[in-house]
């Protein structure tokens, strides 16, 4: 009997591997391409583990929960066509 694995194989492991670095790679150039406050915003709303309320942002900038949405939604927005370019 032939045995086949369940794994890819080398070279398509290295290409999947180097995508995903490629992609985080320009992630990172387009969170870096925000402004602080929008960066910190996205981070603190998205990108870790104990994500933090529009509530709790709004009392740390002093500004409504509905800047906090909007200053996160442009940036979501910045970011998406940074990145689909």
């Amino acid at each position: 009997p032939v045995l086949i694995s369940q794994e890819a194989d080398p070279e398509t492991a290295l290409v999947q591997q180097n995508h995903a670095e490629y992609e985080l790679a320009r992630m990172q150039q387009a969170l870096s391409s925000l402004d602080d406050r929008s960066r910190d915003i996205l981070q603190k709303r998205w990108l870790t583990d104990d994500k933090v309320g529009l509530k709790e942002l709004s009392a740390e900038y002093g500004v409504s929960m509905e800047r906090i949405r909007q200053v996160e939604q442009q940036a979501l927005n910045k970011l998406k066509n940074l990145l689909i370019a």
